[in-house]
């Protein structure tokens, strides 16, 4: 920042002070890393934004000059606005702003703000504030349509009623570089928790299973526990007052005990008919469509992983489906996986039944002749997560979680994620999409992902099945 508060770092103020005292003050303590998902969004982030340019109101306007990436500057300001329009006559400036995002959240006003006090404060007029973000409505079909494909939202009047605050936190910022922030837990910030740079600085050696791992544990609760110097989820008092599900996981984390409802697991099973399929998708979504009959940020499917049990005592038999970016991909994969069930439905295991029943529905939309099909999907899925997310079984190595990370090493340790190239869902996705999209890429690293792909999407279903087994065994 030097002697200049840029935009950047002012939302960071907004966002966390502490940190944002830490990056101006103590850089060489901020160990940020560039992680693939930030290359991801600052990629996707500059391919909106160029796309953006092609919007008719700012290649066909006369009597306007239009600046893209303009920067404003005072003595003490910083900030760059994507696109600035300048009325020729009378000089007053519109600024918009480009969001890959589905719609106008708060942070945006914040930035326009601050765009529109720095552009003032270096003399200019500022008229009308835009920001420009993406039409979840939209479908692609053909070329995509900057027309259709972007929504301009007119946030004038919303960044013109926070302008006094603007420019007294942009004064508060200032004033905070010259302190000396006191390390605290309680004051930790909302967004990054024990993330925080500062705190993560401050306090090295903090317990392995904290009241931050208190499944929905409101804030104020949680500082109220700090408050009082209780860290570790152990040493929440046994009066404190928690829901009947946050309670059941202090008391397990407590005592070290596994609580298992046997009888309403048994009642579940009972309910489950063969084939047994173990189901899992991986997903693309990205800002612009890249295929056709695809809306922004929909979670458009590109690989499945399927282990079957056909009848009891049996060994799972695996099929699998992998675009390679040359087709249609969710209506290759739809057609594949129908023909890999062909043998019959019978009861469909997936883990958070919300995602891949909505992503089923898309796929009836999108392609009628597989509508029935994804129905009768839909209608025999089981949700394996509810086993552990309603209580049914707890164990303290699962923090209150039922996500199946935290589950599987708790209950089949020797199946393992950590030494696979790829190794979460992120990592997939935005692989998949530099392996089909990155026409630079050489063809054995393209070969690569796509294998590591096949290994990591199975590893999910294989991880149901084995989750599975432990519960039958409990029935033995």
């Amino acid at each position: 920042m030097k002697s200049r508060l840029t935009k950047t770092a002012y939302l960071r103020y907004l966002t966390c002070p502490q940190e944002f005292w830490m990056e101006i003050n103590q850089p060489l303590f901020v160990a940020r890393s560039y992680s693939l998902e930030y290359e991801h969004l600052r990629q996707q982030g500059y391919a909106v934004q160029q796309f953006a340019k092609k919007l008719a109101r700012f290649v066909s306007q006369t009597g306007v000059i239009v600046d893209f990436e303009r920067a404003f500057q005072t003595a003490d300001l910083y900030s760059r606005s994507d696109i600035v329009v300048a009325d020729v006559t009378t000089g007053v400036l519109d600024i918009y702003e480009v969001k890959a995002a589905g719609s106008v959240k708060e942070e945006h006003y914040d930035d326009v703000a601050f765009q529109k006090l720095t552009a003032e404060r270096n003399g200019f007029t500022v008229g009308r504030c835009y920001v420009i973000t993406m039409n979840g409505e939209y479908v692609r079909r053909g070329d995509n349509d900057p027309e259709q494909l972007f929504v301009i939202t007119d946030v004038t009047e919303t960044v013109n009623d926070r302008m006094d605050a603007t420019a007294q936190q942009v004064k508060n910022a200032f004033a905070y570089l010259k302190t000396v922030p006191v390390p605290s837990l309680i004051d930790y910030c909302v967004k990054n928790k024990l993330n925080c740079e500062f705190i993560k600085l401050h306090f090295p050696g903090l317990p392995e299973y904290t009241v931050f791992d208190i499944a929905f544990l409101k804030n104020e609760k949680r500082r109220e526990l700090l408050s009082q110097g209780v860290v570790a989820i152990i040493d929440v008092p046994d009066d404190f007052p928690l829901s009947l599900k946050q309670r059941t996981q202090v008391d397990a984390a407590k005592s070290g005990a596994i609580i298992i409802d046997h009888p309403a697991i048994a009642e579940r099973i009972e309910t489950w008919e063969y084939p047994l399929h173990f189901l899992d998708y991986e997903t693309f979504s990205y800002a612009i469509p890249q295929f056709q009959g695809v809306r922004p940020f929909q979670q458009m499917c590109f690989q499945y992983s399927l282990h079957t049990i056909d009848r009891p005592g049996e060994e799972p038999r695996h099929s699998y489906f992998l675009s390679h970016g040359d087709d249609d991909p969710p209506y290759a994969m739809a057609a594949h996986l129908k023909e890999a069930m062909s043998d019959g439905i019978g009861t469909v295991f997936v883990w958070y039944e919300a995602f891949e029943k909505t992503r089923n529905t898309e796929m009836g939309v999108m392609f009628p002749e597989y509508a029935a099909f994804f129905e009768e999907v839909n209608a025999h899925t089981v949700d394996l997560m509810k086993i552990f997310s309603d209580k049914l079984y707890i164990h303290p190595g699962f923090k209150g979680r039922s996500s199946i990370k935290k589950v599987l090493p708790a209950l089949v340790p020797e199946l393992s994620y950590a030494n696979l190239s790829i190794g979460d869902g992120l990592t997939a996705t935005i692989s998949w999409y530099r392996a089909v999209r990155w026409e630079t890429m050489d063809a054995d690293t393209r070969d690569k992902i796509f294998n590591d792909l096949e290994i990591y999407c199975e590893q999910d279903t294989l991880a149901m099945v084995r989750i599975f087994d432990v519960l039958m065994n409990l029935q033995a």
